[in-house]
């Protein structure tokens, strides 16, 4: 999934970060998934020893290596190594839209992102582009294992308007969740791959795109 832009791509600024914007939650939601069913939610401690597919959402704007592999690890059950981790967490490591495989591991990262043109707020706290609307581009890296799925959102940037990206960033990820909630039930997915599969896809019409569907 790409998109192009002839617009300059602009981080905020960390004086309005600052003063504006709280620390986004490190961990945005973890849930067991049972093909059939809607999703639970979990404590990390109950879903590792979930028999479901077990995805945990997180921001990785914060994150160290050391801090994933002691939170997630157990959730991975032996599959999450120090590379992966780096991957999964550094912005600068996007993997490509059909997934990248390690080796002979099962394990199989790929890169997504959501657009968001976002409208200044009624009490003037987002300033607004010459049209009045802030676009946000949202990146987030898909890690699927073996009944298993991490997805790390990375700051987001501004590639048009001045607004603050980061005022609504744990809207995305809840946004992303309520939908997969909705459709997994009457789904045929029965996997971590399917799942991320259908969160790819959610994405991709959050994007602007529709996909076939198969």
């Amino acid at each position: 999934m790409s998109t192009t832009t002839t617009r300059r791509v602009e981080q905020p600024s960390g004086a309005r970060r600052r003063n504006r914007v709280k620390r986004p939650r490190l961990i945005r939601q973890a849930s067991a998934w049972v093909p059939g069913r809607a999703p639970e939610p979990l404590p990390l401690q109950d879903l590792e020893e979930s028999a479901a597919v077990r995805w945990v959402d997180i921001y990785g704007g914060e994150l160290s290596g050391g801090e994933v592999l002691a939170l997630l690890g157990p959730i991975c059950r032996g599959q999450l190594k120090d590379k992966m981790v780096r991957d999964l967490i550094t912005p600068k490591r996007f993997a490509c839209a059909s997934g990248a495989r390690y080796g002979d591991s099962p394990v199989v990262i790929s890169s997504a992102f959501r657009i968001r043109h976002l409208q200044p707020g009624t009490n003037g706290s987002m300033p607004a582009s010459a049209d009045g609307v802030t676009s946000v581009f949202e990146p987030v890296q898909l890690l699927v294992g073996n009944n298993w799925l991490l997805s790390c959102w990375l700051p987001p940037r501004v590639f048009r308007g001045l607004g603050d990206p980061l005022d609504a960033v744990d809207d995305s990820s809840s946004g992303v969740y309520l939908a997969m909630a909705e459709r997994w039930p009457t789904s045929n997915a029965d996997s971590a791959e399917d799942l991320a599969s259908l969160v790819r896809r959610q994405l991709a019409v959050a994007a602007g795109y529709r996909p076939t569907i198969n």
